[in-house]
């Protein structure tokens, strides 16, 4: 996983034009992930999870209905996506939990793959991070949601 040199540490930050959260700044790679066409600069990312912002700059908004791939935490009726880059979603992972007597094979495929380079979440993932803690905190959910015996 590369660094995502197009980011400027020092950018100003500035709220989400429709729910007024203030989100990071992730810079134009990501965006043009999904479009290509769209303007370059210091985008940011809307983390609200009820808000159809997933990207912004200034009041140039890309929407949940514009992006590519569905948004993890933005994805309330939709299988939620985890892992970006090997499209894993929560579904999958607590499949896995469940086939494998409550050790994802999930995860320890995408550490590997993530350890070798094969990855991408600067670009495909909306929130340009590394996706593992995503899955971690995906299997601890799964594990605390499931019945106690």
């Amino acid at each position: 996983m590369s660094n995502c040199c197009s980011i400027d540490p020092n950018a100003e930050r500035t709220p989400c034009p429709v729910c007024d959260s203030t989100g990071p700044v992730i810079g134009d790679k990501p965006v043009k992930a999904h479009l290509p066409d769209a303007a370059d600069g210091q985008w940011q990312h809307c983390a609200t999870a009820d808000c159809p912002v997933v990207y912004y700059l200034g009041d140039d908004t890309v929407t949940t209905e514009e992006v590519k791939a569905q948004v993890a935490h933005k994805a309330l009726d939709k299988p939620r996506p985890v892992c970006f880059c090997f499209a894993h979603t929560a579904d999958d992972i607590a499949a896995d939990l469940q086939a494998n007597n409550g050790v994802s094979t999930i995860k320890a495929d995408v550490k590997a793959a993530v350890a070798d380079g094969f990855c991408a979440c600067e670009y495909l993932n909306p929130s340009t991070k590394c996706c593992l803690s995503d899955i971690h905190r995906t299997i601890k959910a799964i594990e605390a949601a499931r019945p106690t015996r």
